[in-house]
């Protein structure tokens, strides 16, 4: 068994304290570069409205999921009793990051779907004709997520509420309850994260470059998430315990799927469509406005 004294009177906590308050600040951060880069640029071609879109869904089902796990306490109830008498571990900064993340994607997704109208990014024209970019309008797969996670979580409800019929008294242990709802709700989340950054990574591919999506939310995000397995790992040594991560095998795997989606972006940014001009520029490498593909 390893020693808890790391030699630095507290050393470790310290700074397993500083990763946490860090990490969670550049995450927050990384909602904010797309939608800046987007308004800059007043257009959204190179981009597709996926990522946000799914990113609308995923945050809204994380923000109702913690919201009951912090305030309800009848889900409280029914957590304890299913998790050997535990309290969830959400926090209210959870609370606050979800419905943050919440915010800033629906105001990205606005510009792919309202851009013309409410913020008069130019229409794009090709051959004459007006031509809105392909990009910004949902995906089968984004829309086919999008209905599977509101039959999913209406069937679970539907279950509780039959559960419940008869006015018979639910067991949460054994019997559907509100926390089934929160946990459909954190499969969501779940799905979300494993195929959103899919559709910009195949269009970025398609476009042999990366032009119009901004690597900086990218770099924040890659930087948080290091730093929050690194503070995972801090506190599991310090407690002599691994089952943080041994535990929730799932979540920290979903954690090692986003890096490795930003390497990828990474790749693609500064190796793979990294085309300097005489003048040191990134010479733009777009497919002409309004022949951006799509996955349908």
């Amino acid at each position: 068994m390893p020693s808890t004294d790391d030699g630095g009177g507290g050393f470790l906590p310290f700074i397993s304290a500083g990763f946490g308050w860090i990490y969670f600040t550049l995450w927050s951060l990384s909602f904010y570069p797309q939608a800046l880069l987007n308004f800059r640029r007043r257009s959204t071609t190179g981009t597709t409205v996926d990522f946000p879109w799914l990113n609308v869904l995923g945050f809204s089902a994380y923000s109702a999921s913690n919201i009951a796990l912090y305030y309800s306490p009848a889900v409280r109830r029914q957590y304890a009793a299913r998790n050997s008498r535990l309290t969830p571990t959400v926090q209210f900064n959870d609370v606050v990051f979800a419905l943050h993340g919440l915010v800033l994607s629906a105001i990205t997704a606005s510009q792919y779907l309202v851009g013309g109208s409410l913020w008069r990014f130019p229409r794009t024209t090709h051959h004459h004709h007006s031509n809105v970019n392909p990009g910004a309008r949902p995906s089968r797969l984004a829309l086919g997520l999008t209905a599977g996670a509101f039959v999913g979580v209406g069937a679970t409800a539907l279950l509780v509420l039959g559960a419940r019929s008869g006015g018979r008294d639910v067991d949460p242990v054994v019997d559907w309850c509100d926390l089934d709802v929160v946990y459909a709700l954190g499969y969501v989340k779940i799905a979300v994260t494993l195929v959103k950054y899919t559709p910009q990574l195949l269009t970025n591919i398609r476009n042999q470059s990366t032009e119009g999506w901004s690597i900086w939310q990218i770099l924040l995000d890659i930087t948080g998430g290091l730093l929050s397995i690194a503070q995972q790992g801090i506190d599991s040594y310090l407690q002599h315990d691994w089952s943080g991560i041994t535990s929730n095998p799932v979540k920290f795997g979903l954690g090692q799927i986003s890096i490795f989606f930003d390497l990828l972006f990474i790749l693609q940014h500064y190796v793979l469509y990294r085309k300097k001009g005489v003048d040191g520029t990134e010479t733009e490498r777009l497919l002409p406005p309004g022949e951006e593909r799509r996955l349908d």
